[in-house]
């Protein structure tokens, strides 16, 4: 692959041509993953349905039995789970949707290999901010499933850049690039979430959560990508607390987030 004379202004037009483009850039969700999500946002996890949709799509299957078998479900001397009826039932309904909306995310950007250590990253990013922002939800009479997915799927458009990024017949460093999809990511997600007719809700977070007056879900979000941020070790206690009081929180409640997120058990949660 050849290197190009791509500085930061360049690489940023080239970026902004391709999502000018729209969503043609990318295929729509695959059956299974609008079925999974579906599931995931029903009042009622239909089991049998579940297992149907596990049935056609092999990582759905193995993703829910695995995370049932896993310590923090199975107990010493429990059977190990093989189908996914019985690994729902032992996961509950809240965990398995978690794991449904997971399954989904992850298998949105599975065709992006030059950058896949990236896209995996705002993966696991976006699961830690969505158990972040369902707790903050809960406290403030939000919909929390919504809260979930919308944390989740905050950073997908930073997944969408990296994708499109892969494309250029050029050799451009994560450290040229990164700043560009830093600044292009919230409107590049906002924009695929609307395409893919996710609630409102998660359309406003991918577009707001780095704006200090986001509200409601957004806002909820914003919250928790800062303690995230904190919990990473991505940003400083400083930064930290900056965005928190931009966000609108009272001092008090600053502090306690802080003194969460910097606790000697933050990077096991």
């Amino acid at each position: 692959m050849n290197r190009g004379p791509f500085g930061r202004s360049m690489l940023s037009e080239q970026l902004a041509l391709y999502l000018a483009r729209g969503t043609s850039d990318l295929p729509t969700l695959p059956r299974s993953v609008t079925d999974a999500l579906r599931l995931a946002r029903s009042p009622q996890l239909d089991l049998d349905e579940l297992s149907r949709v596990a049935a056609s799509d092999p990582p759905l299957a193995a993703r829910v039995i695995s995370v049932a078998n896993a310590a923090a479900y199975a107990r010493a001397g429990m059977p190990r789970m093989a189908s996914v009826r019985h690994a729902a039932v032992r996961l509950g309904t809240q965990a398995t949707r978690d794991v449904l909306y997971q399954v989904a995310y992850a298998s949105m950007f599975v065709d992006a290999p030059r950058y896949r250590d990236l896209i995996e990253a705002t993966f696991q990013h976006g699961g830690r901010v969505a158990r972040l922002a369902r707790n903050l939800a809960g406290e403030r009479g939000l919909d929390v499933d919504v809260a979930f997915l919308a944390g989740l799927l905050h950073d997908i458009g930073r997944a969408r850049c990296w994708k499109l990024l892969a494309q250029l017949r050029v050799n451009v460093t994560v450290a040229e690039a990164a700043p560009v999809v830093d600044e292009l990511h919230a409107g590049a997600g906002a924009e695929l979430a609307a395409a893919w007719h996710l609630p409102f809700e998660v359309v406003e977070a991918c577009r707001s959560h780095h704006e200090p007056f986001a509200r409601d879900h957004a806002l909820v979000v914003a919250v928790a990508d800062t303690v995230a941020h904190l919990e990473e070790t991505r940003c400083t206690v400083e930064d930290a607390r900056a965005r928190l009081l931009a966000a609108g929180l009272l001092p008090e409640a600053v502090s306690a987030a802080i003194a969460q997120a910097s606790g000697p058990d933050a990077a096991e949660r």
